[in-house]
């Protein structure tokens, strides 16, 4: 039996408020290609019996202490066995009508990073949908994780730092893009992004970010494009052009 194209992988910690939406949207789009997997840090609130509940739809499935998240996003990928990767939250929801179309570039394989649209809901209201833009790395976190897709050698590879809590997903794509690694963007919606979590805390993010940006370009380039990027927001609103 040949391995599946793609792993999903969840990470949980006591959210069975919010994990049935998400069990929910992967048995939607789930087949033989696909194989789930969910890595839960000794959930206490129901979220483990909700698990075992699911019937044949989990593959694998460990609950157990760990580190933080990117510590349980690491032993995810050890476990997965699929050709490409993508994360979804346990309180995040898979959105089957882009996955035709995000398909046979995981069939082609040409591609290192595959970036699909994440919409976004915050307090229940719809917010501007997350479009990767991978060029503007190099300045801040522009990739939708609930949406992109990595080959699972790249994941193995690179991994996830564990001494942030935060942003370690842009840690993992700033040097894939550093690397010379292939993006490719589809125009295809496959997510939906709740906000909230420790992923809301702004302060935090941005100071992961910029000690990223620190140890990835070093001193020099990481001066420079600070100060390439406050030039161009002067001339954006100087000349009253709309921001990105």
């Amino acid at each position: 039996m040949s391995p599946p194209l793609l792993s999903i992988i969840t990470v949980t910690k006591n959210c069975a408020a919010s994990l049935k939406a998400t069990l929910e949207s992967v048995k939607a789009i789930k087949n033989a290609d696909i194989e789930y997997i969910i890595i839960d840090g000794s959930s206490t609130d129901g979220t483990v019996e909700l698990i075992k509940n699911s019937g044949e739809l989990v593959d694998k499935f460990i609950s157990e202490p760990d580190s933080g998240i990117y510590n349980a996003m690491n032993k995810g990928l050890d476990l997965a066995v699929g050709k490409y990767i993508l994360f979804i939250n346990g309180d995040d929801e898979l959105l089957p009508e882009g996955f035709p179309i995000v398909w046979p570039l995981l069939i082609e394989g040409n591609a290192s990073v595959i970036s699909a649209t994440t919409r976004v809901l915050d307090d229940g209201k719809s917010t501007p949908d997350l479009i990767a833009k991978p060029w503007q790395l190099l300045f801040f976190n522009t990739m939708p994780h609930p949406s992109t897709f990595v080959l699972t050698a790249l994941l193995r590879r690179y991994r996830f730092r564990e001494d942030l809590r935060i942003a370690s997903d842009y840690d993992l794509f700033l040097r894939l893009l550093l690397d010379g690694n292939r993006f490719i963007r589809v125009n295809a919606i496959t997510a939906l992004h709740h906000r909230g979590g420790t992923s809301a805390n702004s302060a935090l993010s941005l100071d992961e970010m910029d000690r990223i940006r620190l140890d990835r370009l070093g001193n020099i380039r990481y001066r420079f494009l600070n100060m390439s990027w406050a030039m161009y927001r002067m001339t954006k609103s100087f000349l009253h052009l709309p921001q990105r």
